[in-house]
């Protein structure tokens, strides 16, 4: 089961961006993430593109940029497309499915003060000029969580890869190369069910990488990972997640326990910056900076860069916590 080749040999064509919406699926979306830190500049982002609901032809851009000095910027804007992944700022392009990838924005940013957007969302903050234009090329086959094929109805491809490229913000510009994370689903989605998520995933100088993904909708729970090592593929079983107690992003560090083919894996973890911007879920679908407290019901996220340990070597990526508002702390 733990090197099942139909996880990892996936038709690129399942990977382009879907040219038409479904009928009669009001719930059906098209969802893109890329994650990157790179440790020589310390600078990171998080950056998604997804399709709204209902009218499935706009696209929301979202990017978190978080800097050197401890600052933080973010972005979110809408735009219509039906064939392609982009807006007026974003665009996603497959260049070569199954191998490369261009990310691209150009537009502005607001200064997200963490400290403030947990007790609030974003209103008129201060403006930034800011533009990335990065390569993704894969180090990684895709991992087809749910071995989907052409016809299927839900897919969540993930991949490792290296990221190249600039970000600049104002008048600084940082060139980037360093590994960074991607994926591509298209379901039936809708945040107005959702209960929990767990998303973490890194890449190391060796090749190794590995993922876990935890989702709870009230009885149901999905525990899905995989792991990379020495140039082999193998699908992963989460043991130990990481928690979240409050909006300030502790606990800080832990330990991820994965078991793959009989044998556990156990890789410590610790988030980066000293503090994280939160999103808050929209419904049906979509995020935005800030934390409106009038909401008990909705679920607030906290993307984090992250510092990982396996086995001595030390690998950096990302860790992104879902979960409802009622339960955390300011």
């Amino acid at each position: 089961m733990d090197q099942d080749p139909s996880y990892f040999e996936t038709d690129p064509a399942l990977d382009r961006i879907r040219t038409s919406i479904p009928e009669g699926k009001p719930d059906w979306t098209e969802n893109i993430a890329w994650t990157m830190h790179d440790p020589k500049t310390n600078v990171s982002i998080f950056g998604h593109l997804g399709r709204l609901q209902p009218n499935r032809r706009i696209w929301e851009g979202l990017s978190l940029l978080y800097l050197p000095d401890g600052s933080a910027y973010a972005n979110r804007s809408l735009g219509v497309s039906l064939s392609e992944a982009r807006n007026g700022h974003y665009h996603y392009q497959p260049l070569i499915p199954g191998k490369l990838w261009r990310l691209t924005f150009d537009g502005a940013a607001q200064r997200a003060e963490p400290a403030d957007l947990r007790q609030r969302a974003i209103g008129d903050e201060v403006l930034e000029e800011m533009a990335y234009d990065l390569l993704f090329e894969a180090i990684e086959p895709v991992f087809n969580m749910h071995k989907s094929s052409l016809p299927s109805e839900r897919m969540h491809l993930e991949h490792a890869g290296r990221m190249r490229g600039v970000v600049k913000i104002g008048q600084e510009a940082f060139d980037i190369d360093c590994t960074g994370y991607r994926d591509h689903s298209v379901s039936q989605r809708t945040f107005t069910t959702l209960d929990s998520e767990t998303w973490a995933h890194a890449a190391f100088p060796s090749g190794r990488v590995f993922s876990l993904l935890e989702v709870t909708r009230g009885d149901r729970r999905i525990l899905e990972g995989h792991i990379r090592r020495d140039a082999t593929m193998h699908v992963a079983h989460p043991l130990e997640i990481p928690t979240l107690a409050d909006l300030a992003g502790n606990p800080a560090s832990g330990v991820i326990s994965l078991e793959c083919g009989g044998g556990r894996i156990d890789i410590p973890w610790e988030i980066i910056t000293a503090s994280y911007v939160p999103f808050q879920l929209l419904r049906p679908v979509g995020m935005r900076a800030g934390v409106d407290h009038a909401d008990k019901t909705s679920c607030v996220v906290l993307e984090c860069p992250a510092k990982f340990l396996w086995d001595g070597e030390i690998g950096y990526g990302w860790l992104e916590r879902t979960r409802p508002l009622s339960g955390l702390t300011l």
